[in-house]
């Protein structure tokens, strides 16, 4: 199902520098303070090509200058990338390990192959279009989850982080960052024998799928990690409703079903899903009835945005009410300094959950999850044509 194939990449040079200074972490996860940080770094990191900031044209001209200096460069042959991140688990701290591999994929609309687990929004795909069309290059794979429950594609990527890794580095987050470039054709075979009977879930980017849809691509560069690999790890993104108008706190807080005081314990009962609710008046949670394998951002659109404060799903796309925190105390803060009315605290959604439903072609709201560590940006990128 999912045709796989190698690629001659456009990379970095070790004319460049040092690719700690040079990768990022991907454009939608870089905060401004980490942007001045990056673009500090290097006049050639990759932030000043990743974010613009609506000079397409300016990145385009970076683009065209660093390839003409020797910055970057294009592969001499056909090769498949091993990634591996080890990381601290956010919280526990537990050192983890996820293992997957860079190559090109079809592109090809929903359903058959391609899975996609959330909606997107119309102003991120336009931004990530009009760079697409200046520069002429896929700076970002797509991050794409497949399944391996033999674990016979992890085996394969075994054998390869075995050896020296080519590249490699620790970003600010802790996570260390290795990528192995394989160019051996039996192994490369193997690897699209093993994932041709195999689907693909989205996991992140979305957005520059379909920008990749839109503008014709009859391939698209992806980052493919197993569903079953021990370092995949998946958190809830809270959401915070905000402009809505005529909310009153105590009058929202009665409407809700089995409301009680306190935000903190967010435990399921049998029958429900329960959600932490934070507002001026105070910290709450509201257990709603649900079926057993109901998916809580699903439960939280269905029962409580949509009927209870008129953000429907067509609000969500248009990105007027609700915005999105991934700590719980950045969302609590969003309250506490006014910039939000009503927080919403959410359990981290099952991976096995995710993929059943979203195999099955159901489709959660925006932002529904938020896989860790995101993939390191300025490793490998495609140049449309090549």
């Amino acid at each position: 199902m999912a045709n796989i194939h190698p690629l001659r990449a456009l990379r970095y040079t070790a004319q460049a520098g040092d690719i700690a200074a040079l990768a990022t972490l991907p454009y939608d996860v870089i905060p401004p303070a980490l942007e001045a940080d990056y673009k500090a770094r290097s006049p050639h990191n990759f932030a000043h090509l990743i974010l613009p900031r609506g000079d397409y044209a300016g990145a385009a001209a970076n683009l065209a200058a660093w390839k003409e200096q020797g910055l970057l460069a294009i592969d001499s042959e056909d090769a498949i990338f091993v990634y591996e991140q080890v990381f601290p688990a956010p919280g526990s701290g537990e050192i983890l390990t996820r293992r997957g591999f860079v190559a090109l994929g079809d592109t090809e609309d929903y359903g058959k192959n391609v899975f996609r687990h959330e909606r997107t929004m119309s102003g991120p795909k336009e931004d990530r279009f009009r760079l697409l069309e200046a520069t002429r290059v896929q700076f970002d794979s797509i991050f794409m989850l497949f399944p391996d429950p033999q674990r016979d594609i992890e085996a394969l990527l075994d054998q390869v982080c075995a050896t020296p890794a080519e590249q490699e580095y620790s970003d600010h987050e802790k996570t260390h960052h290795k990528l192995w470039r394989v160019a051996d054709p039996a192994w490369i075979t193997a690897l699209r024998t093993l994932m041709a009977d195999r689907p693909l879930l989205i996991a992140d980017g979305h957005h520059r799928y379909e920008t990749a849809l839109r503008m014709g691509q009859p391939r698209t560069l992806m980052t493919c990690v197993s569903l079953n690999s021990p370092g995949l790890r998946c958190f809830a993104t809270h959401r915070i409703a905000h402009s809505v108008a005529g909310f009153e706190p105590e009058a929202f807080l009665a409407k809700l079903p089995n409301a009680g005081m306190g935000a903190d314990r967010l435990v399921s009962p049998p029958g429900h899903v329960r959600f932490g609710v934070v507002m001026a008046n105070g910290e709450f949670h509201t257990d709603v009835p649900a079926a057993a394998d109901a998916l809580n951002v699903a439960v939280l659109q269905e029962s409580i945005l949509t009927p209870l404060l008129g953000i429907t799903p067509e609000v969500v796309t248009a990105g007027t009410n609700l915005a999105y925190k991934r700590t719980r105390e950045e969302a609590v803060a969003e309250v506490r300094e006014g910039r939000g009315q009503v927080a919403f605290l959410l359990e981290d959604l099952s991976i096995e959950g995710m993929a059943k439903v979203s195999f099955a072609g159901q489709v959660l709201p925006q932002k529904s999850t938020y896989f860790y560590p995101k993939l390191g940006s300025g490793l490998v990128m495609l140049e449309l044509g090549s």
